[in-house]
Formats: structure tokens, C-alpha cells, sequence
């Protein structure tokens, strides 16, 4: 980034000082009909001038929001690159949380100007017919019709990749001029004509066998109608047959091997397509951007050339150049996927490599020489054929990473190999959907004929902390590390059914492997401390490419291994009634027991180990947690805290953009090893109609919740099951009317130690007529600094405090014990101006020694439109309407509103006999 910094030139603009140089056509700005800002290109550098390019295109950006009515729309820097004189930043625009395919704004800076110098913007100014994403339907229901076109030219089809997308329907991709060998006009034509319109759609990539292909399919995510397919990337320039992805894997025959006849090993081949240079004297060859197949080792056998991209051959040993094309495929695929990953300093270093598929002098042995230049792959023949097996040729690949990465784990004779086996092993399993033979690294190598280790797995039960460890070979203690891996890799989606969900988990845990080896020390042993150096480096990574999301799951799987012991304190909350903590935790995910609702409070004397009662809407509810520890030691007191939060389920449910807190409350009693707590009650006054989501988190230093360290929003189901510190329940709240009053309770609690305490009570959403009545213990508002609320009656025990709506209050200055805990009973009585259905919510936080120790919302629905709604007497068991003769005697809490009869009589209620006669039932 030094360029930044540059000296700038002092480039001359010309006479007319605010006009642009015009080096090329279009200069200067251009706006579509509606005034929005559309382009801008400046080349000479002469306008927008910066002290850097960043802060160039920073400052365009702001000063000409509302030219490009970016102020008006969701729009996020999503990424930026540097040539090797400018610098470009690219914003995608989004609404309602999801991306709108091709609605960009993209700023290109000169980086020695630091000058804005093009701007390009195709965002959607107007999105008012965007569809809600509550309309989408899942996956399942558009599966069918996504792949229907695929059922007659092609052996199987399936989704390997779905987004969920905006995007405006205004053109097709360009059909070819004829049919390319995977793909004809016919089926390319397939959808619906373009309409304009703005589309949810399902954004899908699907992959096909038979012949192997990817295709981009988009769905119209409300309609389920098949909008359009086309091509996922560049055409291809060679046709090549290749093992898919091995002859054990594909057929999951273990008698298969390199002997077995032509026939026989042509079922597992396919037809693909791989890039190779152009023609050189009339002759293609098996040389590309990565790879080059070339004869440096004996056996002597010349490498296939032909006058056509065409490298079809029938299998090893019919025709030893099937080696060289199943090399050359798989070694390009897997290199182009490694790319994907986003690992800057391997990207960087990457090198073209030679590889020579029969040699070895006919040996069964394959070896990485990263000391050569270029680097070269050399695979034996002996036994079933090492070009022939995927594992074997991502494996010797693997060792190049490490070389690139600058990364000495001591090859075959320490860890390194660890990483060798399950990296292709996970890259692999995508080729894999009948899940044969996944835990094997080379399943057509390792052949039951040809069988040359048992150890050489990713599913071994040996343990690092087992009393025989020192006896261990190096292949087994690398056996032991891959397996920890492959956990790591089920336990982040790698189990799922959807391999969308796999092919998602792989390339996390990848990832992690690749950035984990630029954080961790060169170390050559193969000792136990290697291993746990190894594992505790994929965490690191982990955190800092996701802020630790996967840390917990990655955690599990090395404790499980034998590399540490579990974390002493280990608290959770359970997922469900069989959840006892472990991560990630099963399906259902969002039933935890631990997580339950009371209508009335504790105060009242109502019994909360009575159970769930389904909450009641519009009026405060009470949420109890109940947190356990299934750690060898107690969490101490005031180690952790619980936050709850809600989520509509019409939203997007990502983590933390759709939720809200209902509040915080700290454990403040211990946690005894393999015991549990009870936490709460957390007030919530819950309004949705259907039902609502709430969500747990406990969190303290010993135990830390994953929320408290993310780098951004994720789906809360990850973030459920990977963390067994977060809980969550679905709930199916009822109406009531808040009537003129609304109460509930408070608990100021004490610290370990004696504290100064603040009280702060924010009602600044409430209407200036509401009043706020707050009884407490007269010690703490005896000595206390009051502002914004004064004392409207002392006693000797209990005193009380009132404040206006509309402002904020502070009780500050009294002290509590260690473990004190002190009630304040606050009422409300609520504004007579209200707006129908409008939520207000009234805050209090209480402080200790000047850090948050709790906060806790009272939300009130204002209900004013009486007509709008029934309202059952829990008293009588009767249904009635404000219209009734009797409504004048019914008092606040004998109303209890249903937006529908039936949702009353479900519950028990019957028609007013004078009222609702035609509901009455006696």
C-alpha cells in the first residue's frame, strides 16, 4: 500500500479549471433521466483530488451521496483491489439484508494522483417493487423445477450452491452459435422472457455428471418458475476423460484396482473440460496456467499430443496417456479451488508446476520437489496408478502449499502430512454424493488388492492424550491429526444432507488449514505438542477469519481427539431436551427447554419451575434461563452474565442484525460442576401475532460466547448450533391490552465486593402525559443523587420515586452489598395520546461501580382502535367486543384482546351470551 503514499504530480487541467482532460470519449459526469448520477470518468486525475486514493474516492463517495442517491439505499463497501497504479473499491447494494445481483457502485482512484478517476453506478435507486423475503419459498419447493432441465441429457443434477438474491430480470445471458458439448441451445433457451421486474430469486449453482458441468440456474423464489440457466463460467477449450472422482470412491468397491479390466474402471469415468495453452505447430499439448505435463522421469513415455483439444482416452492400462490427462484435470481443478480461498500471500507465490504421471520407473511412490524450478510432481505406476487417485495427487499438491506458504512441518515426517491427507480428502468429498468411502485418504490407491497401510485414514479412534501415544508411527499420529480435521470439518456442516451446506463447511475448514499454517511455528517433531500447536493454530485462524465462529466446533474436535482436556467451566444453555451440550448440537436446534416464558412474576408468587406458559402479547412477560456446566469446576460467581434477545421470524433472522435485547442479567451465584442455575426473570413484552424467536446467550471471560468476538452477521442457526452458550426457543405469544397501567419487577443485585451503585430509567419513548412510578427500599434513595425523578412518598422501609414520560432519570450514589439484592416495583401509567398499535419502550440499566451490570426493556403496545378487537375475561371465561352492555364493568385485567375469535375459543373462551351469542356455548 506504500503506493498510496506517493508523491502526487501536478497534472495542468487547462483553461477550464473544473472540466476533465478528455483522453477519452464521455468524459466528465453522465445522469439517467432521473437525475441520478451514473458515470463518471475523469482519466487525467484533474477533478477529485485526495491526500491518498483511498481517501479520494472516500470523500466522492460522501460529497456526492445525493447526486448518486446513495443516501437513500443499503449500499457496503464489499471489497477493494490495487493494480499496479489504481485502486478500486466496489460497493454492493442490499435490501432487506440481501445482496441485488449487478446493483454496484464501483470507484477507481489513480493511486499517484490519489484522484477519482472513473465511477461507475448500476444500484437501484427506485426498489419499491422488491418482494418481502417472507414471500420466498426454501429451497425444497423450487428443487424440482431447478432441475428439471437437466433429467434427460444428463446422468444426475444437483444443487451444490444457493443464494438468495434481488435481481432485476432486464436481459439473458448470449446463447453460442452452436451447441457446446455440455450444453445445447436448446437447453440454454430454457425460462421465462425478461419482464423488468425486480426478482427474489434463488440464485443456484447446479452441477451435473454424465456429462460433468456447472450451470448457473435462477428460480423466481415466490413463483418457484424457472427464470434462466446458462454456463457458470468460460467455456472450456479441452475435452478431456478422467476418473470421478476414483474408481473405489465412485463405484465403493474396495476390490477395484489398477489391474481390474478397461470396462470395469470406465464406468467411474466422465467427460470434462480443462483450459490448455493454444495450439503450438499445429499440436495441443497438456500445458496451461498451473501445470504442464512433461517426461523428465523414467519411464520414457513421450506426453499425449493432438491436432484437436481432445485428451479422451480409455483408462489406465489401456492407455497410459489417461494418466497424464487425470493428473493434469485434477491437479488444475484443485489448484483453481485452493485460489478461491482467499489466501493473499499463496495466491502471490503459486507457481506453475511440471508434472510427469508415469514415473517412478514404474514404482508405487509419488513425490512432491519443491526444490526444483520450476517445481515438478513426479507419480508412480506400481499397484493402482497415483494418477489415478485423487487423494494422492491433491496430496503431493498439498506439499507445494506448504512450500509456498513458507511452512516446515516436517513432511512425511511429522504433521505436514496431516494436512496433506484431509485437505484433498475434504475437496473430495464434494465429487462424492453417495458419501463412499469419505474417510478414506487414497480409496483407489489403498486398494483391497493393493492395500499398503491401514493407518492412512481420517477416522482413527487413537487419542493424543492415550498412554500408549509414545509407541505411535508417524502415520498413525498424522492419522490422528487428519481425523481431528475431518471431525472439524463434519461438525461445521460436513454432516449435513445438503451438500451445499458441504460444500460450504469445506471450503471454511480449508481455509482455516491454509491461514492456520501462516500463523504457527515451523516445527519438524512429531510430539504431541506439535499436533496441539497445529490445532490451537486453526482456533487462531478461525478467529480472525471469522471472529471465532467456528471456534467452539473446532474445540470439540480436538478435545475429542486427545489434544487438550475439556475447559473446565463449560457452561451451555441446551437446544433441546436431549442436548447436554455438546457442539455442534443436533436438529432441532431451536426447542431449548432451558429457555421458558412465565405471565406473571416471580413477586406475585407465581412458581416458575412450573414450566413454558405461552406468552401473553402487549403486556410484560417473564423469561427465565437456565444455565448449566458441565465443566470439572465451578463457575465462580459474577463470572458470567445472560442476554436475552427476540427476533421476528419475518425477517432474515442473521445474527445480530434482526435481534433485539430484552435485556441483561448477571449470574450472581455460583455454578457448580455439573449443576445448573436458573437466571431471570427478564422482562418481555412480546407483539407479534404468529409467533416470535428468542435466543439466550451466556458469556463470561472463563467461557466466552462466540457473539462476543464475530466479524459480522451470520445466520442465527449457525450460531445456535455452533455454540452451545447460545440457546433458542420459538414462542407463540397472545394479545392483551395494556389497559391504564402496566407493572412489573426489578431486581438491583449487589457484586462479589461492595459497590457504588447508578440506577438510570430511560423513558424518553414514552408520551409526556405517561407517569412513572418506581418503589423501592428507602436505602437506596435515602442517600442517592436524584435527577430527572423526585420522591413522592418516604417511609422508613420503602419509599417512592416518580418521573415523567418523555425524559430520563438517575438514581446515583447508593450502595449495595456483595450478593445484595434489592425489588423495585415500577408502574406505568400510560399515556392517553398514544398511538394505536405503536410500541414504547422504557429502559433500565443498572451500573456497578460504573460498569453495566444489567439492562432490562419494558416494551407497551398502545391499543386504541378498541373495534378492531375481541377481548376474553379470564375471570368469567367470556368473549366480548367493546360494543358489549357489560364493558363498562370490565377492568384492565379483564381484557384480554384476540385479533380472532377463534384464537380466543382455542383457549378456552365462549361468547358473551348478550355480545356474541352465535360464539356463546353455555
Amino acid at each position: 500500500m506504500n503506493a498510496h503514499h506517493a508523491e502526487q504530480q501536478r497534472n495542468m487541467p487547462g483553461p477550464e479549471a473544473d472540466k476533465p482532460l478528455r483522453m477519452v470519449p464521455d468524459v466528465g459526469e453522465h445522469a439517467d433521466a432521473d437525475g441520478v448520477l451514473r458515470a463518471y470518468a475523469d482519466p487525467g486525475a484533474t477533478l477529485t483530488r485526495a491526500p491518498t486514493a483511498r481517501k479520494a474516492i472516500d470523500r466522492f463517495m460522501k460529497a456526492r451521496s445525493q447526486d448518486l442517491r446513495t443516501e437513500r439505499i443499503d449500499l457496503r463497501e464489499v471489497n477493494s483491489a490495487e493494480g499496479a497504479a489504481t485502486l478500486r473499491v466496489r460497493y454492493q447494494q442490499f435490501h432487506h439484508d440481501l445482496p441485488i445481483v449487478g446493483a454496484t457502485v464501483q470507484a477507481v482512484a489513480d493511486v499517484q494522483q490519489a484522484a477519482v478517476i472513473q465511477v461507475d453506478h448500476t444500484a437501484e435507486v427506485d426498489v419499491t417493487d422488491a418482494p418481502d423475503p417472507g414471500t420466498a419459498q426454501p429451497l425444497d419447493a423450487v428443487r424440482k423445477n431447478a432441475l428439471a432441465p437437466f433429467q434427460v441429457d444428463f446422468a444426475s443434477a444437483g444443487i451444490v450452491r444457493d443464494e438468495l438474491v434481488y435481481l432485476r430480470d432486464t436481459d439473458r445471458p448470449p446463447l453460442p452459435e452452436t451447441d457446446y458439448p455440455t450444453a445445447s441451445i436448446a437447453l440454454l433457451k430454457k425460462g421465462q422472457k425478461p419482464d423488468g421486474a425486480l426478482h427474489l430469486v434463488h440464485d443456484l449453482l447446479v452441477e451435473t455428471t454424465g456429462p460433468f458441468e456447472h450451470f448457473r440456474v435462477v428460480m423466481d423464489a415466490v413463483s418457484g418458475k424457472l427464470l434462466w440457466l446458462a454456463l457458470a463460467g468460460k467455456y472450456v477449450t479441452a475435452g478431456l476423460r478422467v476418473f470421478m472422482p476414483d474408481p473405489v470412491t465412485a463405484s465403493d468397491d474396495a476390490t477395484v484396482h489398477g489391474g481390474s479390466s478397461a470396462a470395469t474402471l470406465d464406468t467411474s469415468c466422465r467427460d470434462v473440460q480443462a483450459e490448455v495453452a493454444p495450439a503450438a505447430g499445429g499440436r495441443f499439448r497438456l500445458d496451461g496456467d498451473w501445470f504442464r505435463c512433461t517426461d523428465w522421469d523414467t519411464p520414457a513415455f513421450p506426453q499425449p499430443e493432438e491436432t484437436s483439444p481432445d485428451f479422451t482416452y480409455r483408462p489406465y492400462p489401456a492407455d497410459r496417456a489417461f494418466l497424464s490427462a487425470n493428473a493434469y484435470y485434477w491437479l488444475d481443478s484443485f489448484a483453481r479451488y485452493l485460489r478461491t480461498l482467499g489466501n493473499t500471500t499463496l495466491n502471490t507465490n503459486m507457481a506453475k508446476v511440471e508434472v510427469d504421471a508415469q514415473a517412478y520407473d514404474g514404482q508405487d511412490q509419488s513425490e512432491w520437489h519443491g526444490t526444483l524450478t520450476p517445481p515438478r510432481i513426479r507419480f508412480g505406476e506400481g499397484g493402482a496408478p497415483d494418477a489415478g487417485d485423487l487423494g494422492v495427487i491433491g496430496h503431493e499438491y498439498t506439499h507445494g502449499v506448504f512450500d509456498w506458504l513458507d511452512a516446515q512441518h516436517g513432511g512425511s515426517g511429522s504433521y505436514e502430512h496431516s494436512v496433506c491427507d484431509a485437505l484433498p480428502a475434504i475437496y473430495r468429498d464434494r465429487f462424492n454424493p453417495d458419501g463412499h468411502r469419505r474417510t478414506e485418504t487414497f480409496p483407489f490407491d489403498n486398494n483391497a488388492t493393493d492395500r499398503w497401510s491401514t493407518e492412512r485414514r481420517l477416522d482413527v479412534p487413537q487419542r493424543f492424550d492415550a498412554p500408549a501415544f509414545n509407541g505411535f508411527g508417524v502415520n498413525l499420529r498424522n492419522s490422528m491429526l487428519g481425523t481431528a480435521l475431518w471431525r472439524c470439518y463434519l461438525g461445521m456442516g460436513g454432516d449435513s444432507p445438503d451438500p451445499a451446506v458441504r460444500i460450504a463447511a469445506a471450503d471454511a475448514i480449508n481455509r482455516t488449514m491454509l491461514e492456520m499454517l501462516l500463523i504457527v511455528p515451523d516445527d519438524t517433531s512429531s510430539a504431541r505438542g506439535h499436533a496441539v500447536s497445529m490445532a490451537r493454530g486453526c482456533i487462531t485462524a478461525d478467529s480472525s477469519l471469522t471472529g471465532g465462529l467456528y471456534s467452539k466446533v473446532l474445540d470439540e474436535a480436538f478435545v475429542n481427539q486427545g489434544l487438550w482436556a475439556p475447559r473446565p467451566v463449560d457452561v451451555y444453555i441446551g437446544d433441546n431436551p436431549a442436548d447436554l451440550g455438546t457442539v455442534p448440537s443436533g436438529v432441532p436446534f431451536w426447542e431449548s427447554p432451558d429457555i421458558w416464558v412465565r405471565n406473571n412474576d416471580i413477586s406475585t408468587g407465581d412458581n416458575p419451575e412450573l414450566g413454558h406458559e405461552p406468552p401473553v402479547n402487549d403486556r410484560p412477560n417473564f423469561l427465565y434461563v437456565r444455565v448449566h456446566n458441565r465443566g470439572t469446576q465451578e463457575a465462580a460467581s459474577g463470572a458470567f452474565q445472560v442476554e436475552a434477545f427476540r427476533c421476528d421470524p419475518g425477517t432474515g433472522m442473521l445474527w445480530p442484525t434482526h435481534f433485539r435485547s430484552l435485556g441483561t442479567v448477571v449470574i450472581d451465584q455460583p455454578i457448580p460442576a455439573g449443576g445448573a442455575v436458573r437466571v431471570g426473570p427478564l422482562v418481555w413484552t412480546p407483539q407479534i401475532a404468529d409467533h416470535e424467536c428468542l435466543v439466550a446467550v451466556v458469556h463470561g471471560a472463563p467461557d466466552p460466547a462466540i457473539t462476543a468476538t464475530l466479524n459480522g452477521p451470520v445466520p442465527h442457526g449457525h450460531l445456535v448450533r455452533f455454540d452451545n452458550n447460545v440457546a433458542q426457543r420459538n414462542v407463540a405469544p397472545q394479545l392483551v391490552t395494556p389497559g391504564g397501567k402496566t407493572h412489573m419487577s426489578i431486581t438491583l443485585r449487589g457484586g462479589l465486593a461492595k459497590t457504588a451503585g447508578s440506577w438510570h430509567l430511560d423513558a424518553t419513548a414514552l408520551p409526556d402525559d405517561s407517569r412513572v412510578s418506581i418503589r423501592t427500599l428507602t436505602r437506596v434513595t435515602r442517600d442517592a443523587e436524584l435527577t430527572g425523578c423526585t420522591v413522592t412518598e418516604a417511609g422508613a422501609v420503602r419509599s417512592t420515586l416518580e418521573m415523567p414520560g418523555g425524559g430520563t432519570a438517575v438514581v446515583d450514589g447508593f450502595t449495595l452489598e456483595p450478593d445484595d439484592r434489592v425489588a423495585a416495583d415500577i408502574t406505568i401509567d400510560f399515556s392517553q395520546h398514544a398511538e394505536h398499535l405503536r410500541l414504547y419502550p422504557f429502559v433500565a440499566t443498572q451500573y456497578q461501580d460504573g460498569q453495566i451490570a444489567g439492562r432490562m426493556t419494558i416494551q407497551i403496545t398502545a391499543v386504541k382502535e378498541l373495534e378492531d378487537f375481541f377481548f376474553g375475561n379470564p375471570r368469567s371465561g367470556e368473549l366480548h367486543v367493546s360494543t358489549c352492555p357489560h364493558w363498562s364493568r370490565l377492568g384492565a385485567g379483564g381484557k384480554v384482546p384476540f385479533l380472532r375469535a377463534e384464537d380466543a375459543l382455542a383457549r378456552g373462551y365462549s361468547g358473551c351470551a348478550y355480545c356474541q351469542p352465535a360464539l356463546h356455548t353455555g
